[in-house]
């Protein structure tokens, strides 16, 4: 009466914020008592409780078979509770699941209309695979239920159980289909939602309800229903192409007639999707139609409908281009709103409708967002930026500007000079990284664009000479990588140039080594060139300022050039070297000419020195244009050139061999392996493959006969052993067979054992000294002995996305297009490449897997039928009848064993009296007498063993009925009374229990002499389970002294810690203990390490002792020893019902770990079921620490919990063992499941130690 109630507990979480947890602890306690509780109103009122603390993340798993208790309740807002709890709590796992099947279909058969809505609601969130089986014909039936509030639930049901069990929907379709029809217009629409959520994944299947959805489209006033019907037929027009011209008239009388802003955008949608702007007839004016009535949603003020308008213009743009174009003003306006997502979906639309006429101010209207409005150069006229943008947004902005303007080989551009003005201004925003980009785009534009080269040029000059762009490349979000085209330009097409010489004093500042490796080494390369035709551009005009000049310059470069030769950069250093070099010679031949020509004084220092005029032409030969990409494939093959013949004749035999043996046996690198058509595979070591090098194939045409003969080989094998023999890459080899490869890992054919391994030199190589990256080659390289020379080409561009261009290129002569070429071309005219995302599945989406393999057009088979609903038993009625079971066959054989005994009476008097007459008779009648008087003395003893008396005399009489009368003599011992039964369970609840719940070991003897007796008992010093946290335990000592005359002083304890057992104080002093005087201490320790068998305490007693006699003390140290059963630490939980045993058992997950062990008993005057009684309780009291959950014939389940959370659980059967010569031996099995295997084992050591003592 005093609980609290719901809102009690949510009052004292608000009351309660600094101490929360503590209070909601607390509170979980006391939910924890009320759940156990009798009273339906209690459990009911917790459970609530606990729905809305699970709601704030606390766990109720722990307290589901106590929701299902409040589901069975009979008051409905109990039920309800229950229902609810379900819901929130209940997982596809949870074991309770299975015993909610027979009160689903109680609740769904109620006749209160409100306790089936409910379940139905319930079940909707529980359904599980085997439920929904069980219950499928039950919810079919349903369908004609007489409320529609039911039906339409039902309905809706059947959804979430055509997910978990998809059969059931081709046995329920057409009940399903029937409900079309329906006069409630409610139920009605619940079908329709649940055929569109079906024929989401497979439509096809939905055809055949075409008709009836079509008349409902036309009469049906629901707009929601017509949204689903119309979302539909938007699925199913692509399967039949007819149904667009039936719904044309409908679908457009709602466009023009409702005001309901979502069916108006479904039927838009269903026009576009369902192709029916492209029937002809009126298909302008419908797409004319749907673009005005998009405009309303761009205009209105709600976010959502702007969004959506956007959607459904983007999908209408492909077809309709122009039509959309026409609303630019309104578009434009939505790039400025604040939703990030609307400016997106605006920015799809302004990509889409770029043309000649308005690619400049769309350009201008997104350059708006990047570029400050006060920029003087010829771009300034921009709009303000709307608002400060993320770098992700300016870069995706970006992105779009160069897509609009190079889609379609530049087709919208028609001022070039103005888009290389757009594409500098684009080099300066900031917070963005698009210098690659950049550097294609201003390369591919000057190369193809011949009129644009003058000012691209003077463009790429300003670049070079700004001091900002130099000085800034180091940081992060810097374009400096633009330098490189703005060199190469510069470099390439130096004619267009006004003054060369204060270009290459730009390019050779001492800021320029900041750059990139690739800048620097493009930079080096253009001062060359542009020196190059600035000294050929002397010639024309050659005096000798033009020569002193020359001289000055040449001296100028040749020292600043030096600095790019310390670069780190290997192309770098290259190219600087060989310029430097290039300038120092023409420096000294322009000294040595000047010299012998004052020497001389000729004439002919009028004309310009040799090397000079024959620079120029090495740069400038030929005019660099563009080339085709499928230029290569289109070279015609010259008349009479074979490409498959040799262009070299092969080597020798010889001289090949050797060459392959060299490489065969000793490799070109790590991990090496053959390929298929004799190419040699490298990999990294993981398995990647790197790099492929192709085997020389044998040369030796038909008939070829090596010219060397024997001796020469074995000569040059000889040669190359001693020049490979202290190289470190190579295995030294002693043998001198030749070494030929026979296995594919790369060893030699010979014994591997004939290698010394330790005296191989190991080279400590890393993966990072490699660069694994795949390389293309233009053509088979191919290596001779004489030319090792590593070929060399000047950088090429960095790695930037395919180039568009303006034109096809250059291709070889009488090379024509394809018409492969033609349709690709004319295909990516209008292809948007960052829009195009696969739908990631998200949280809410559900798998239809199942359900869209179901074939629902062919008619249902006669074998194809609901399942039969398995009913299944409570564990109260299994147990009732198998005790019922039992009780029968005792009696039969009760009865078949007394007849047998009559039998077995008669026969023995009929002998005995036959056997009066001869001497041998009577020695046989005496001994006849003698068994009978046997016989007599053993009904005196209790009735098992008299039936045992009998049984064995009737074997001896009758040796063929042995083996049965044994079993028959077995399965009695193995039977126990009901009363037997209460007995022992009275007996294992008598078990010694403090009051505040601590349950202790017997006391144990630790130390017993003739000064000092010390006793102990063993306890937990938690109740509840300790997780996170070594468990606690507390030893309580009793010290008696023995001495009547003497005391005992300087007594203490010293405990040693382990890494198993920790003490906060080692030592424990007691002080003096004075004659017959008794002390209790108490110590407590922490076990740290496994629990597991073996574990104990190990200490040491000492105290002294002073005689009488002679007053001499005398100290005593003594080690001490307290073993830790594994039952201690076992809880004291309250004892588990055997259905909830069951529940516990049935998870096989949580109990991985199992282990069995035999226990021998000695009867000792005993009956066995006083044996199985005794020791039963022997073995859950004191060996295990277990419970008995339920006894049964001849056999106990027992469970138990540790306080480290260890589950035990175990069943003791009781079995006699006849399989002897002598006597029977009397056994208890016992199987145990547990939840960690160092537990399990020291429980099952415990006991075999326990009871075999006792043996």
């Amino acid at each position: 009466m005093f609980e609290k109630t719901l809102t009690d507990l949510i009052r004292g979480i608000r009351t309660n914020k600094k101490n929360e947890q503590k209070y909601i602890a607390a509170c979980l306690q006391e939910i924890r008592q009320e759940v156990r509780s009798n009273d339906p109103d209690v459990k009911a009122v917790a459970i609530s409780k606990l729905t809305y603390l699970q709601m704030l993340g606390y766990d109720m798993s722990w307290a589901s078979f106590h929701v299902v208790e409040v589901m069975s309740s009979a008051k409905f807002l109990q039920k309800r509770i229950g229902y609810l709890a379900a819901t929130q709590s209940f997982r596809q796992d949870t074991d309770v699941l299975m015993l909610t099947t027979n009160l689903l279909k109680k609740d769904l058969a109620s006749g209160n209309h409100l306790e089936v809505g409910v379940a139905l609601n319930g079940l909707a969130h529980i359904v599980t695979p085997d439920l929904a089986r069980d219950l499928c014909q039950d919810l079919v039936s349903m369908l004609n239920h007489s409320r529609p509030y039911v039906r339409k639930k039902v309905v809706l049901v059947l959804y979430k159980l055509f997910l978990k069990f998809p059969e059931a929907l081709r046995l329920s379709f057409p009940r399903l289909k029937e409900k079309l029809d329906d006069p409630d217009p409610s139920v009605v629409c619940a079908v329709v939602n649940v055929i569109c959520e079906l024929a989401r994944k497979n439509p096809k299947n939905y055809l055949s309800l075409a008709p009836q959805l079509f008349n409902i489209l036309n009469t049906s006033t629901n707009n929601w229903m017509l949204i689903k019907i119309i979302k539909l037929f938007g699925a199913l027009t692509p399967l039949e192409p007819r149904l667009a011209k039936k719904l044309l008239p409908p679908i457009t009388q709602h466009i023009q007639t409702t005001h309901a802003m979502s069916l108006l955008y479904e039927c838009i949608h269903t026009v576009i999707t369902g192709g029916m702007l492209s029937l002809g007839g009126n298909s302008d004016s419908l797409a004319a139609m749907c673009v005005n009535k998009l405009r309303i949603f761009l205009e209105d003020t709600d976010q959502n409908l702007k969004y959506v308008g956007l959607l459904a213009l983007a999908k209408i743009l492909p077809t309709h281009p122009k039509l959309v174009s026409e609303h630019k003003d309104i578009i434009l306006k939505c790039i400025d709103d604040p939703d990030i997502s609307i400016r997106l979906r605006a920015l799809d639309l302004v990509v889409g409708m770029v043309n000649k006429k308005n690619c400049t101010d769309i350009v201008k209207r997104l350059m708006s967002h990047l570029l400050p409005s006060s920029n003087s150069d010829p771009t300034s006229s921009y709009p303000p930026p709307s608002t400060l943008l993320e770098p992700a947004y300016r870069t995706d902005i970006i992105n779009r500007i160069i897509y609009i303007c190079s889609q379609n080989s530049y087709s919208n551009i028609t001022n070039f000079e103005w888009y290389i003005a757009v594409l500098v201004d684009l080099t300066y925003v900031s917070g963005v990284k698009v210098g690659e980009l950049l550097t294609q785009q201003i390369m591919d534009v000057g190369v193809r664009v011949k009129s644009v080269r003058q000012y691209c040029v003077e463009t790429m000059q300003r670049l070079i000479s700004d001091a900002n762009l130099l000085e800034n490349c180091k940081l992060p979000d810097s374009n400096a990588e633009v330098l490189y085209a703005a060199a190469w330009i510069s470099g390439e097409y130096c004619s267009y140039l006004e003054n060369p010489t204060e270009t290459i004093e730009f390019l050779v500042q001492p800021g320029v080594t900041k750059l990139s490796h690739n800048v620097q080494a493009v930079y080096v390369h253009t001062v060359l060139k542009i020196y190059a035709y600035w000294a050929n551009s002397l010639i024309y005009n050659w005096d000798d300022d033009a020569k002193q000049e020359l001289i000055q310059i040449t001296a100028k470069l040749k020292g600043k050039i030096g600095m790019f030769c310390s670069c780190a950069d290997l192309e770098v250093q290259e190219r600087a070297y060989n310029t430097r070099e290039i300038f120092s010679i023409i420096h000294q031949n322009l000294i040595n000419e000047e010299n012998n020509l004052e020497e001389e004084n000729d004439y002919s220092s009028r004309k310009a020195p040799t090397i000079i005029t024959d620079l120029s032409p090495l740069f400038f030969s030929f005019e660099l244009n563009p080339v085709a990409p499928k230029a290569q494939k289109k070279v015609p093959i010259p008349e009479g050139l074979d490409l498959d013949a040799w262009i070299n004749e092969p080597l020798p035999e010889s001289e090949n061999n050797e060459s392959e043996e060299e490489e065969e046996s000793y490799g070109y690198g790590y991990g090496q392996s053959f390929g298929g058509s004799g190419d040699l595979v490298f990999s990294d070591g993981n398995g990647a493959t790197v790099g492929r090098r192709r085997r020389r194939k044998n040369g030796r045409k038909n008939g070829y006969e090596s010219e060397d003969n024997e001796e020469i080989r074995e000569k040059r094998r000889n040669e190359r052993r001693e020049r490979i023999k202290n190289d470190p890459y190579y295995i030294n080899v002693d043998d001198k067979g030749p070494l030929k490869r026979s296995r594919s890992d790369g060893l030699s054919s010979r014994k591997t054992e004939e290698i010394d391994v330790d005296s191989i030199p190991v080279v400590r190589l890393t993966m990072d000294d490699f660069d694994f990256k795949p390389k293309r080659y233009s053509g088979k390289s191919k290596k001779s002995k004489g030319n090792k020379k590593e070929n060399r080409r000047s950088p090429s561009p960095p790695s930037i996305p395919p180039v568009i261009y303006t034109d096809i290129g250059e291709m070889p002569e009488n090379a024509t297009l394809s018409d492969d070429e033609k349709d690709s071309k004319s295909n990516n005219i209008r292809q948007t490449t960052w829009n195009i995302s696969e739908k990631n599945k998200g949280i809410l989406d559900f798998d239809y897997s199942g359900v869209s393999s179901v074939d629902l057009s062919t008619p249902l088979g006669e074998d194809e039928r609901f399942p039969q609903t398995t009913i299944y038993l409570s564990p109260e009625e299994v147990r009732r009848r198998e005790e019922e079971r039992s009780r029968k066959l005792l009696e039969e054989k009760k009865a078949r064993m007394s007849e047998e005994a009559l039998l077995n009476k008669k026969k023995s008097e009929k002998s005995k009296s036959k056997s009066g007459s001869s001497k041998t008779t009577k020695t046989s009648s005496k001994s006849v007498s003698k068994t009978k008087d046997r016989h007599a003395i053993k009904e005196e003893e209790p009735n098992k063993k008299k039936k045992v008396s009998k049984k064995k005399n009737t074997q001896e009489t009758n040796p063929k009925k042995k083996s049965k009368k044994a079993s028959q003599k077995k399965s009695e011992k193995k039977l126990v009374s009901e009363q037997e039964i209460s007995e022992i369970t009275e007996n294992i609840q008598n078990i010694t229990i403090e009051s505040n719940g601590i349950k202790k070991t017997p006391a144990k003897t630790l130390l017993d002499i003739d000064d000092l007796c010390i006793s102990y008992t063993l306890h937990l010093g938690s109740t509840t389970e300790i997780t996170n946290e070594p468990p606690t335990l507390i030893a309580d000592f009793t010290l008696r002294n023995k001495i009547s005359n003497n005391s005992l002083t300087e007594l203490s304890f010293t405990f040693e810690s382990t890494s198993d057992i920790q003490f906060d104080n080692t030592l424990l002093e007691v002080g003096e203990l004075q004659s017959d005087e008794q002390k209790e201490l108490t110590i407590e320790f922490k076990v740290m390490g496994i629990v597991g068998v073996g574990l104990s305490v190990t200490g040491n007693l000492a105290y002294s002792t002073q005689s009488t006699d002679v007053e001499e003390t005398t100290n005593h140290n003594i080690p001490i020893k307290l073993e830790l059963p594994l039952s201690i630490f076992m809880l004291n939980i309250p004892k588990v019902t055997p259905e909830q045993f069951k529940t516990i058992v049935s998870q096989t997950s949580n109990f991985p770990f199992s282990g069995t062990t035999l226990i021998q008993l000695n009867p000792n005057d005993r009956t066995f079921e006083q044996i199985f009684q005794d020791e039963s309780i022997r073995l859950t009291t004191v060996a295990t620490g277990t419970h008995i959950v339920e006894v049964v014939s001849s056999a106990i389940t027992i469970y138990g919990k540790s306080v480290q959370g260890y589950q035990v659980a175990g069943l003791a059967k009781f079995s006699v063992d006849e399989s002897g010569d002598d006597n029977a031996t009397f056994n208890i099995k016992v199987e145990f499941k547990c939840t960690d295997q160092a537990f399990l084992d020291g429980l099952i050591r415990e006991i075999d130690s326990m009871f075999n003592e006792k043996i």
